[in-house]
């Protein structure tokens, strides 16, 4: 697989690799030749040159050449912040819409939805058939009838409206993702 058809996030981890493991640069010299960026070398004494820029060579592309690492290094840091900054924001809107919910507004979700997902889930029908006794073939119909039982609700509906069959059917995923977690 190609680095340009690796997931987005495997590209970044891997430019993320190169750029630390990437020698620093100790000083830019120039001379007639043009300007040379420099490192340790063997020697401390004597810098090693890792790239000559001509004096020739248009400024912009000096500037990227003469910044290969640094460019890379702080936009990296910008997506880091990015998802820092997007992780902290879903949280508030998710405290939020729970708020709004335990003041009486709409569900902070479309329970029903997620309801209707999670019946057709492999591992919920088996955490169902661990935890309320379904007998097999584990159907979605088998499943989403159980949970409504267990719920004591008619319609995957009444997640929407009920605020305490909400609280009900939270309760249950959040007994579900123990349940896989303990696995």
């Amino acid at each position: 697989m190609t680095q340009s058809h690796l997931p987005a996030k495997e590209r970044l981890e891997r430019i993320r690799s190169l750029v630390v493991s990437a020698a620093p640069v100790k000083e830019i010299s120039s001379d007639t030749a043009g300007l040379h960026r420099e490192t340790d070398g063997m020697d401390p004494a004597e810098p090693e040159v890792m790239a000559s820029v001509p004096h020739t060579c248009p400024t912009a592309n000096r500037e990227l050449l003469l910044k290969h690492a640094d460019i890379p290094a702080q936009l990296i840091r910008m997506v880091d912040a990015l998802k820092q900054l997007t992780e902290r924001q879903n949280a508030d809107l998710n405290a939020l819409r729970l708020k709004l919910e335990e003041k009486g507004g709409r569900p902070a979700k479309d329970y029903a939805a997620e309801c209707a997902m999670k019946c057709s889930e492999p591992a919920f029908k088996a955490f169902m058939e661990a935890r309320h006794g379904i007998a097999r073939p584990l159907t979605d119909e088998r499943v989403t009838d159980a949970v409504r039982k267990a719920l004591m609700i008619a319609s995957r509906a009444d997640l929407n409206q009920d605020r305490q069959a909400a609280a009900r059917w939270r309760a249950m995923v959040k007994d579900f993702e123990h349940w896989r977690r303990r696995g």
